[in-house]
């Protein structure tokens, strides 16, 4: 059942991305929770509200959003957290953010017999150099 659940909320948040990608307003508002909150690698909190006019008045403009890898999912009775990394590229308020790797980590939980995301938030990876042994 754990894995079912997982397989499940995994594949609502690839529809979640698309959604983004697509600005898809119908399909945002089901897979997205009331209370939802983005936490941006700058450290910005949007609501579901503000989020989604970024997206539809064109101010955040997704060029590429997709998974880089496996998603990893911890599965509880009404909550799900989803964390992998992902490729980004976008333009926010007419400033081009270049193409770039970020850790997402999703919460996803369970009401009114839908799963939702919550809260997400996202962290850039920087390429730093090694430190010496």
């Amino acid at each position: 059942m754990t894995d079912d659940v997982a397989s499940h909320v995994i594949k609502a948040e690839q529809e979640r991305i698309q959604c983004l990608l697509d600005v898809d307003r119908g399909t945002y508002d089901r897979l997205h929770a009331a209370e939802y909150r983005l936490c941006t690698p700058t450290g910005a909190v949007w609501t579901k509200a503000e989020y989604l006019d970024l997206l539809t008045s064109g101010r955040v403009m997704y060029r590429e959003l997709r998974l880089a890898g496996d998603v990893d999912a911890i599965v509880g009775t009404d909550v799900v957290v989803l964390r992998y990394r992902c490729v980004i590229e976008l333009t926010v308020d007419g400033a081009d953010i270049p193409r770039h790797e970020a850790w997402h980590t999703d919460v996803y939980t369970h009401a009114s017999s839908t799963w939702r995301c919550a809260w997400s938030q996202a962290t850039g990876i920087m390429d730093l150099p090694s430190a010496a042994p």
